[in-house]
């Protein structure tokens, strides 16, 4: 039976182990923790690895990998090299915690700077570090981007392709599909189901990722996990923890109705 989680999105700014605790305390099965700073891989004491271990206690757990300057699609070998090692650091990161899933971007376009992206140099890195992640027994999982004229896998055919090619895992965020493709959404969304192994779950009205508890925006969100009930692990992605306990009863309900 998939597994309800809880982003540390909505308590960034504190210690990691509040998340846990936090997910743990209003009944969650997991805990994601966003590795943006100031809890980027590099910035994790061992102290702080033993505190979240210790919170954890029985919680699955995944780690969202830092997007910020974090560039495979960067036209500077420099800058995706590095991009390449901080993954590969999330990766190390994630098995010190115990964390099973570890979930990626593939990066963005430079503004304003015209010539092609090295998408065949962006595909090997992310085979690499899927190699990397199975020798540690974690599931690399790319993710769908929002919308945006910098951003190329919004659009879930495209992703699709991404993730069949490179023999990936999914991570879906139903949030960034719903802006992307309005009431097309569904039908691609059933056709990724496959390759789906963690689900983002938020609720906007379909014109900005608002990250609302569920039923405060638009999305259809019983039929669109009713797709996605395949999936390992539904992660609550919210900015505002004020939501978390009202969407757990909505999750739970549509969970127990599959």
């Amino acid at each position: 039976m998939v597994r309800l989680s809880f982003s540390s999105l909505a308590l960034h700014l504190e210690p990691p182990p509040a998340t846990v605790r936090f997910a743990k305390e209003k009944g969650f099965q997991g805990a994601e923790i966003l590795c943006e700073p100031p809890w980027h891989p590099r910035a994790w004491s061992p102290s702080l690895l033993r505190a979240v271990r210790e919170a954890a206690g029985g919680l699955t757990l995944s780690i969202h990998a830092p997007t910020g300057d974090v560039n495979l699609l960067s036209r500077n070998p420099g800058a995706r090299r590095f991009a390449e090692g901080e993954l590969s650091r999330t990766l190390a990161l994630a098995a010190r915690l115990g964390a099973r899933y570890v979930t990626v971007h593939l990066g963005y376009r430079s503004t304003g700077v015209p010539g092609e992206l090295p998408m065949e140099e962006a595909k090997e890195a992310l085979r690499r570090l899927r190699r990397r992640a199975e020798d540690l027994g974690i599931a690399l999982c790319l993710e769908n981007d929002p919308k945006g004229r910098f951003l190329s896998l919004w659009d879930l055919n495209e992703y699709l392709r991404w993730l069949t090619e490179l023999e990936l895992v999914g991570t879906l965020d139903i949030g960034h599909a719903w802006i992307a493709h309005g009431e097309e959404a569904p039908a691609l969304i059933e056709r990724c189901a496959p390759r789906i192994a963690v689900v983002h779950v938020s609720d906007n009205r379909g014109e900005h990722d608002d990250h609302l508890p569920l039923g405060r925006g638009a999305i259809p969100v019983e039929e669109v996990l009713s797709l996605l009930r395949g999936a390992e692990l539904w992660v609550l992605e919210l900015f505002s923890p004020g939501g978390a306990e009202t969407s757990l009863e909505v999750l739970e309900k549509l969970r127990e109705g599959f």
